[in-house]
């Protein structure tokens, strides 16, 4: 009888949706379940930014479809379960047309079902795991994003061009998108670099900052070089804290090391042996009139310079914009089925594109050397090698096996 009941109920508000999306007057509403409050709080502050400029030009060139963006802006708090509640909350009471502005990667799952369950359209510009496109892929959903797992490759491409460090630590974030990128480095190391030895992988709590009890662990393996996905207090923490131990004089560090993460760092930044993993870094873009007016128009708004979220959640309005100018409409099957038919030239990549089995884009993936350079009062990263996304994602049939093995 529970289960009736609940499927009268999404019947009706599907049926509810469907009445509000058909009306296609009044603004485009965009919902942005943003985790404000939490770990992820500063990463999701820069990425309602970046849609602020997005929402600002597409309004001011005549909207979307004729009709002006509207962001509604709600916390997740970083939880799962309030993430879940936000999201339904925008879906059956604001009637939004597509929901975003998330970051941790277990908040996005909780997100995508309900996205899912209510058939809204759902794409990520921060959160990044694999398992959305993969394993817990549902059709209403895309990321505009490189994922975890080709950031994750990346990172090994560019180490398995190091043939001093002969032996490889992990110390990563515990929850999914620390576990997904530990194992995803690994096997795509392996497969380059068979010499390499590994050592067990570590794991601190998300939002940690006492590191020191990570920092001795893992420089006790001795390692030439540490993979770690973290981000947020505990990347910050661990760059101050490792160096009372001589952490980056006795391996090296290869990280997220995303511009907000520079900017945070400053003069404090280590000198030395510090390798970071970028998805947008204003510095290394390809430099274009469209780069430059968005640099200059951020930091006029906000007084310093755009981070990756920022730019990627810029992207991720546009893209979306330009996917319902080619839908003719806001209706989800509508859009869901333009998305892979759009080619979106974005602040990142020109050609940027939505592949139809897993709703990822091939975003390209940025690794470089942080070091402090002259114009800038934080590092930034030298020697930057950028990864094309095409060839970082996954295969289709392993996508498909791996699907047919969660099931």
């Amino acid at each position: 009888m529970l289960e009736k009941n609940k499927k009268t109920v999404v019947a009706a508000v599907l049926a509810a949706l469907a009445t509000s999306a058909g009306a296609q007057d009044g603004p485009v509403k965009v919902g942005f379940a943003a985790d404000l409050t939490g770990a992820c709080a500063a990463l999701s502050e820069d990425g309602l930014n970046g849609a602020k400029i997005a929402a600002e030009e597409i309004n001011a060139a005549g909207g979307i479809l004729g009709r002006p963006v509207e962001l509604i802006v709600r916390d997740t708090q970083t939880k799962p379960d309030e993430g879940a509640k936000v999201a339904r909350d925008l879906i059956t009471k604001d009637r939004i047309d597509v929901l975003t502005g998330v970051c941790s990667s277990a908040v996005m799952l909780a997100e995508s079902a309900v996205s899912a369950e209510l058939k809204v359209p759902f794409y990520a510009a921060i959160g990044s795991t694999q398992r959305a496109n993969i394993e817990l892929y549902q059709p209403y959903f895309w990321q505009v994003q490189a994922n975890a797992t080709m950031e994750a490759y990346a990172a090994a491409e560019y180490v398995a061009k190091k043939p001093e460090w002969k032996k490889i630590s992990a110390l990563g974030s515990d929850y999914e998108w620390g576990h997904t990128s530990v194992a995803a480095f690994t096997e795509r190391l392996k497969e380059l670099r068979p010499d390499i030895a590994f050592a067990d992988p570590i794991y601190a709590k998300v939002g940690e900052t006492a590191m020191a009890p990570y920092i001795t662990a893992t420089l006790a393996q001795q390692p030439d070089a540490v993979f770690a996905p973290l981000f947020g207090p505990s990347l910050g923490a661990t760059l101050k804290q490792g160096q009372g131990f001589g952490f980056f004089q006795k391996t090296n560090l290869v990280t997220l090391m995303t511009v907000d993460t520079l900017q945070s760092q400053g003069a404090s930044m280590p000198a030395d042996n510090v390798y970071g993993i970028a998805r947008a870094p204003f510095f290394a873009l390809e430099q274009s009139p469209e780069v430059t007016a968005f640099i200059e128009t951020y930091r006029a708004a906000y007084g310093e310079y755009p981070t990756d979220w920022a730019i990627n959640a810029y992207d991720g309005l546009n893209f979306y914009a330009a996917v319902a100018e080619k839908a003719g409409t806001v209706e989800a099957d509508a859009i869901i089925a333009a998305l892979p038919q759009v080619s979106f030239d974005g602040l990142r990549e020109k050609g940027l594109t939505i592949r139809a089995l897993d709703g990822q884009m091939n975003a390209p993936v940025y690794v470089g050397k942080a070091a402090k350079v002259e114009g800038y009062d934080f590092p930034i990263l030298t020697e930057v090698e950028k990864f094309e996304g095409a060839p970082l994602m996954p295969a289709e049939d392993l996508i498909l096996q791996a699907r047919g093995a969660a099931r």
